[in-house]
């Protein structure tokens, strides 16, 4: 059904931003790199102010139409360590710390929903900070795609971090999120 939409002429997918930091942005990237209804992920830092300057973060743009902001968060939570102040895995200080960077009022319900719901199974608080989008900054083409223009180097960097395999994690839900008829 929602293929024959696609054909329609006239019909065009909505494409939709998400903005995470959950660390190293080439970890980041390569979580959201490749999966279906992403159609490109950029890393890149989010300008903060002046007590946090920049924070690594990835620009992931999807289609909405085959993808919830809540798909794109139940990975999120599988990949980061929501209770590390500090910053994520080996990766230490402020810029690796974890963020959602939320646009609009509708990623701000379904982030914070999210985040609750987790400290309640959890029963610990998550030090994951709820901000507005900033300013995006790309970063250098030698970041873009570390993954794959350094697979060995990336795999031992993962791997000696302690980041989670973005590969075996699912966009499958860890609980019960706000329904599509909420998007």
């Amino acid at each position: 059904m929602l293929t024959a939409l696609l054909l329609l002429p006239g019909f065009h997918a909505r494409a939709a931003q998400a903005v995470f930091a959950g660390g190293s942005f080439w970890v980041m990237e390569a979580l959201f790199a490749g999966r279906p209804a992403i159609e490109r992920v950029e890393p890149g830092w989010m300008r903060g102010d002046a007590q946090l300057p920049r924070r690594q973060v990835v620009r992931v743009h999807y289609n909405d139409a085959l993808l919830t902001y809540g798909d794109l968060l139940n990975l999120y939570w599988q990949a980061v360590d929501a209770y590390d102040s500090q910053g994520q895995y080996c990766d230490r200080g402020a810029e690796f710390t974890p963020a959602l960077y939320v646009q609009g009022a509708l990623q701000l319900k379904w982030a914070r929903q999210s985040r609750a719901r987790l400290n309640l199974e959890s029963g610990q608080r998550q030090v994951v900070r709820i901000l507005p989008v900033g300013r995006f900054v790309p970063a250098a083409p030698r970041h873009r795609q570390y993954y794959r223009q350094q697979p060995w180097l990336y795999f031992a960097y993962r791997k000696v971090c302690g980041y989670p395999d973005g590969r075996r994690l699912s966009m499958q839900p860890l609980l019960a999120g706000p329904s599509p008829a909420s998007r």
